[in-house]
């Protein structure tokens, strides 16, 4: 039943979307005793199905040498890897939301991550105005920062930057349900649906720049974590090696220009 549940995955992203939001909503109902610190338990129960369902698919891809050795763009090379990644990052954003609207009082980690960013954007500012170099400097060296351990966590762990993933996942979507939260109104459409959709897009100009940068750190640390769990031969090592420096500087460059969107644009 699970082998065919993979098989599923491979060829319906669809539902691997419906299985992510799915996935981490009952993680929430089997952590609602948890308290205050619920959602990383959340995180923790969802990383087990998570990182299951993305170590069988890598051990399924029986063409992965042929795949990385072909001539095709580097993107065409690796994209279920990186479609996997987009999809389960964006439904658990979704999943993260509905849990919080189930039991905010799981989620105070995320909700106190929100405003130790809000305290550091008002240090940032004079009055209404924020200091665009330093709040470049201080969005690169977060940003930064947090693209090195996707990168290390894909090296090590393999599927480990899954972990990060969700965090980041549930940081948005609880910023989503603080945001519904905060909006009075009887219009239950337009509370719970609108507004949030509206907040996510508000986040999409520098925001997608940057899971795009998170993205190609994890896939350029995945693709060496298969280099190990796979026998493969010389030729495609060095092709993975060279892949995977590409990737990260990608990576490096999407990055830099979110912070300069985030800083000098919005």
């Amino acid at each position: 039943m699970y082998d065919i549940l993979i098989e599923k995955i491979r060829y319906n992203y669809f539902i691997l979307f419906f299985l992510s939001i799915l996935i981490i909503v009952f993680s929430t109902l089997l952590s609602l005793k948890s308290g205050p610190y619920g959602g990383i338990l959340i995180i923790a129960i969802s990383l087990v199905p998570f990182v299951q369902i993305y170590n069988k698919l890598i051990e399924k891809d029986e063409k992965i040498s042929e795949k990385i050795k072909s001539k095709r763009n580097i993107f065409f090379r690796y994209k279920e890897y990186f479609i996997m990644s987009f999809i389960i990052f964006f439904a658990s954003i979704i999943g993260f939301y509905i849990g919080y609207l189930i039991n905010y009082n799981l989620f105070y980690p995320q909700i106190q991550a929100i405003e130790d960013i809000r305290e550091h954007v008002i240090a940032l500012s004079y009055g209404h105005a924020i200091y665009s170099n330093t709040f470049f400097t201080y969005i690169l060296f977060n940003n930064m920062t947090v693209l090195l351990l996707f990168f290390a966590f894909s090296v090590i762990f393999g599927a480990g930057s899954i972990y990060l993933l969700l965090w980041n996942a549930s940081i948005i979507g609880v910023f989503l349900g603080l945001r519904a939260s905060e909006y009075v109104s009887n219009n239950i459409i337009y509370k719970f649906v609108l507004i949030p959709t509206v907040s996510l897009l508000e986040i999409l100009p520098h925001g997608i720049l940057e899971f795009l940068g998170y993205f190609l750190a994890a896939l350029a640390g995945n693709i060496l974590s298969i280099a190990f769990i796979k026998n493969l031969d010389r030729k495609t090592l060095e092709i993975i090696l060279s892949d995977s420096l590409a990737l990260f500087v990608l990576s490096i460059l999407f990055i830099f220009i979110a912070a300069l969107i985030e800083a000098y644009i919005i």
